[in-house]
């Protein structure tokens, strides 16, 4: 009994016991806070990758897979799982019509570009699906 008490007492080792416990919860926050960080930077670089293509139609482009070259150049860190497209869509007076034929009306359809991206973010602690879609008007 008296070597328990003499062990509980003794007060040498408590700093190692302490940093010991701590430890393994310090690590998986490092690792967490850097998984998430890159995660992020991920989506930001799929973001700016669909603002590239919002660019080339904004500036006049009009070719689709132009635009999807376009995007894939700039998306740096495009994942394997990435799928992107792109694809023209017109309307009349807000319904869907075709791009190449007037309006009931007789007026010219509205033509938009529409851009998606998707991809699976792969982390240490979880797996994050991402997707972005831009719809930028074409003249």
């Amino acid at each position: 009994m008296k070597t328990v008490l003499a062990f509980l007492a003794e007060r040498r080792a408590n700093a190692a016991i302490e940093f010991a416990l701590i430890a393994p919860v310090l690590a998986a926050m490092l690792i967490g806070l850097v998984d998430f960080g890159r995660m992020t930077f991920e989506r930001s670089d799929m973001l700016a990758a669909a603002r590239s293509g919002s660019q080339y139609f904004m500036a006049g482009g009009t070719d689709t897979a132009r635009a999807q070259t376009i995007i894939e150049s700039a998306w740096t860190h495009m994942p394997a799982s990435a799928v992107v497209n792109v694809h023209r869509l017109c309307e009349c007076a807000g319904a869907a019509a075709q791009c190449y034929q007037p309006c009931a009306d007789g007026s010219v359809p509205v033509s938009y570009a529409v851009i998606e991206l998707s991809a699976e973010l792969d982390g240490v602690f979880v797996d994050y699906s991402n997707a972005a879609s831009d719809k930028v008007r074409i003249r």
